[in-house]
């Protein structure tokens, strides 16, 4: 295509998106409508989304070293870990800030952990996190296999229960998502078709005087791409106006607040982009759809 065709066909876009003042009002609104509810859906979808992944971030493997083991041991065991492709990350944790994390556990019942500093009987340990958090297991029972760990701990029932409640969330949110999503093109692309249908008596008369099919085509699809865009900018600013409004409540309340959310920048962009180029991906598609049945005279 020429680049003054394609120009010919934004201006002539426009030109139909003015002329048809109250269809495109219309589209537009069923759009915008549907991606509202769309881009709140996006909200909570990516927030549970994070949730679910500061839940797998929970899940670690504890492993005790040997009473009698050296520093050099230690190091030599967390370097060996560190090789697996399997770990994420390894920590070690001295006896004394094992001490230390008890007694704030034990809050004011730590009366009786007072005066083990001297002769501390807890074991330094290793802190060991997983990349993939449900090969938590299996790697639990590969650490208890090296020579200078005496235990592993690793929360074995709230560790499986956490990672069920993760993968049950993601792929809850997956459905949904997917169900709403097609909802959204089947409402918008009826939408365009209703714009198309009115305007059927000038596709006819551009094909009887020898316009191409594509000729025809590019104006509506540059159209369809626009009333998504259109239809998509209230929708996202009313989303993330709202979200923005209901983290400043929860940071006004942060001591009371029991769940981390996402921060508004990377889910502002993640929500614009997301909803912008469904709205366009739906409208150009409507279009197609619209506009073929007219262009058989």
């Amino acid at each position: 295509m020429k680049i003054d065709t394609f120009f010919r066909h934004i201006r002539e876009s426009f030109r139909s998106l003015k002329r048809n003042t109250w269809m495109t009002f219309a589209a537009v609104s069923a759009v915008g409508v549907t991606l509202l509810i769309f881009g709140i859906f996006l909200v909570f979808a990516f927030n549970i989304s994070y949730m679910a992944g500061e839940l797998d971030k929970q899940v670690s493997i504890r492993a005790f070293m040997e009473v009698t083991a050296s520093d050099d041991d230690i190091d030599q065991t967390k370097a060996q870990l560190e090789k697996d492709p399997a770990i994420k990350s390894v920590k070690i944790v001295p006896k004394e800030d094992g001490l230390r994390e008890l007694k704030q556990q034990w809050g004011d019942d730590k009366r009786f952990l007072e005066g083990l500093e001297e002769g501390n009987p807890l074991p330094d340990a290793l802190v060991i996190q997983a990349k993939d958090p449900q090969q938590t297991e299996p790697l639990a029972n590969k650490i208890k296999k090296f020579n200078q760990v005496s235990g592993v701990d690793y929360g074995e029932g709230v560790t499986d229960n956490l990672l069920d409640l993760s993968a049950w969330i993601r792929n809850t949110v997956f459905l949904f998502g997917f169900g709403l999503a097609v909802l959204a093109a089947f409402l918008i692309s009826n939408t365009i078709k209703l714009t198309i249908f009115a305007r059927r008596r000038e596709i006819e008369i551009m094909r009887l005087v020898g316009a191409s099919n594509w000729f025809i085509r590019w104006p509506f699809f540059i159209e369809g791409g626009m009333i998504g865009v259109m239809g998509a900018i209230v929708p996202v600013a009313i989303s993330l106006v709202g979200y923005n409004a209901v983290l400043n409540i929860l940071d006004a309340g942060k001591a009371y607040s029991f769940f981390k959310m996402l921060p508004m920048w990377p889910l502002a962009l993640y929500v614009a982009g997301i909803t912008i180029i469904l709205g366009v991906i739906i409208g150009v598609w409507g279009s197609l759809i619209s506009i073929s049945r007219f262009l058989k005279v």
